[in-house]
């Protein structure tokens, strides 16, 4: 494997040149650093993040962690966050805390052994110690939906409640009064967010509710929550908690026999990829997730370039995606 040295040899210049060219660190002359790159590129050299980060004076690396690598919602945001990574000229770590809170902690501490400047903890559950570990080493963190600001903390904000009353302001309109919400974790901070918005606009809505039900986020769950809100009191339309619980819901209507969206509409709750090519296309809430892993590279930028390391909250919108699995509400 090519090394600097080989590299500032077929180039015809320092190691230092080569250095500076690589790192940014002193101007070069064009015509020098394209003869440093053109002999990078013939030799198949690969750089030693370790060496450049000392060459620099800080890590060229930034820590994301999330919650399930396994769910959809979270693949945008990923690609999101490191695309804008390596336009910043630098490498995005990603690690999955699989909702085990002490994993989480692990996975901070491995991130402080590699001297990260931040981390983006993009997960639904936080313990106090995580965040006072990082804050108290100086790193920068951002966080979704932890509520506060403060010194190396930043905080992105769902609008969760805007979403909750478009998808029933929706279901009003199409003449729906009877209804349903599937929701996730009670544990966590941010299900509690969405069935708090549902019960408040459907009450404002003069809706009957025949039922909130507490599930956890998944398909299966989805499908044993709507069965227990057919079996109670037959609602004609369910808001879900998150597009996975949506399309439990689907499934389960369908296994009955209630036309979706016929007898039965359903609204969901991210816009997750294939929530279009569902059967029927699913109406959902979208949350940019894109957005968000732009907005999460963003605030950890905005930090470390503070010398107060301060904090700033992001408030990220939500918006309602109509497709084919609402209808006009049933007359019988």
């Amino acid at each position: 494997m090519a090394n600097i040295k080989d590299v500032a040899r077929r180039a015809g210049v320092s190691v230092a040149t080569v250095s500076h060219v690589i790192n940014g660190t002193r101007h070069t002359r064009p015509e020098t650093e394209e003869r440093v790159r053109a002999a990078i590129r013939e030799l198949g050299y690969s750089q030693n993040l370790a060496a450049r980060n000392l060459a620099v004076g800080r890590s060229s690396i930034l820590g994301l962690i999330i919650s399930d690598i396994r769910n959809p919602f979270f693949p945008e945001i990923t690609a999101s966050f490191q695309d804008q990574s390596l336009l910043h000229d630098m490498e995005a770590v990603v690690l999955n805390t699989n909702y085990d809170t002490h994993r989480t902690l692990n996975c901070v501490k491995r991130l402080l052994g590699l001297q990260v400047p931040g981390v983006a903890i993009l997960t639904s559950q936080i313990d106090p110690s995580v965040i006072q570990l990082l804050a108290s080493k100086n790193v920068a963190a951002v966080y979704l939906d932890l509520g506060r600001v403060d010194r190396c903390i930043s905080n992105i904000l769902i609008d969760y409640e805007h979403g909750v009353a478009q998808a029933l302001d929706h279901l009003s309109a199409l003449g729906h009064q009877r209804v349903g919400f599937v929701g996730g974790p009670p544990h966590l901070h941010s299900a509690q967010r969405r069935k708090a918005a549902f019960l408040e606009r459907a009450s404002a809505c003069g809706m009957n509710v025949v039922g909130a039900i507490d599930s956890d986020f998944s398909v299966k769950g989805g499908y044993f929550a709507c069965s227990k809100l057919l079996s109670a009191s037959g609602p004609t339309a369910i808001v879900a908690g998150n597009d996975l619980t949506a399309i439990g819901s689907v499934h389960c209507a369908y296994d009955r026999g209630i036309k979706v969206p016929g007898d039965l509409s359903v609204v969901g709750f991210d816009d997750i990829t294939f929530a279009e090519y569902t059967q029927p296309a699913l109406t959902t809430v979208a949350v940019p997730r894109e957005e968000i892993g732009r907005v999460a590279f963003q605030a950890l930028q905005d930090i470390m370039s503070d010398p107060d390391l301060a904090g700033k909250e992001y408030r990220v919108e939500t918006h309602l995606v109509a497709r084919q699995s609402t209808s006009q509400a049933s007359s019988h």
